[in-house]
């Protein structure tokens, strides 16, 4: 009976693994957390509602800080530049009729936080949360609706900063050297007018 003692603990052991994470090097199993990460990716916006912040696609690179096994801080660079439009305004105390649009500078920032859950797996679940940054502006062209019904000039006003919290969550899938990984996210953005937009993160990266 001594002989198979070890069986069920060892069983045991072997079926609770994950396989991707039995592929890994063992050293690398036994490493500390790496304190930094960077990562490049893509995202793609989801609802009913145009944002000049949040682009309907846009390319992302991030760097990442672990402070902690599983606390993470991250500022990300991502592009912008787009115009929405945003109607036509026919104002009859003036006689005339305008059309607006919002345009962003050519490129966005997002600063977040995330609890990282687990710790040396294969699959690392994260709750995030954060804020978006871009610079818009809104210009706007007036049309005379009197004869001689011309056009009376575009207006642009200052570029002002504009602000949108995040919250999300995603999946961080390391590949067999345990460096680097692909990463998947899910981000609610909540706007001014109160219509939240969905954001979906593709990336990938390494651990340094």
């Amino acid at each position: 009976m001594r002989r198979f003692r070890w069986v069920l603990p060892l069983m045991t052991f072997w079926f609770g693994l994950p396989v991707a994470a039995m592929a890994q090097q063992p050293d690398a199993v036994k490493q500390p957390y790496r304190p930094w990460d960077i990562s490049g990716g893509v995202t793609i916006r989801f609802g009913q509602h145009d944002d000049a912040v949040v682009p309907a696609g846009a390319w992302t690179a991030e760097v990442g800080r672990y402070w902690t096994a599983h606390l993470k801080t991250s500022v990300t660079v991502a592009t912008a530049g787009q115009s929405n439009y945003r109607g036509i305004v026919y104002d009859p105390s003036a006689s005339t009729t305008s059309s607006s649009e919002s345009v962003t500078g050519p490129a966005a920032l997002a600063v977040s936080g995330a609890y990282q859950f687990f710790e040396n797996d294969f699959v690392h679940p994260y709750l995030s949360a954060g804020a978006r940054f871009a610079s818009a502006s809104t210009s706007t062209r007036v049309y005379s609706t009197r004869a001689p019904y011309q056009f009376l000039g575009t207006f642009n006003t200052p570029e002002r900063l504009q602000v949108r919290p995040t919250i999300g969550g995603g999946f961080k899938s390391y590949f067999g050297n345990g460096l680097a990984f692909m990463r998947t996210e899910l981000l609610m953005s909540i706007a001014p007018h109160g219509s939240p937009n969905t954001i979906l993160l593709i990336g990938a990266g390494v651990d340094f």
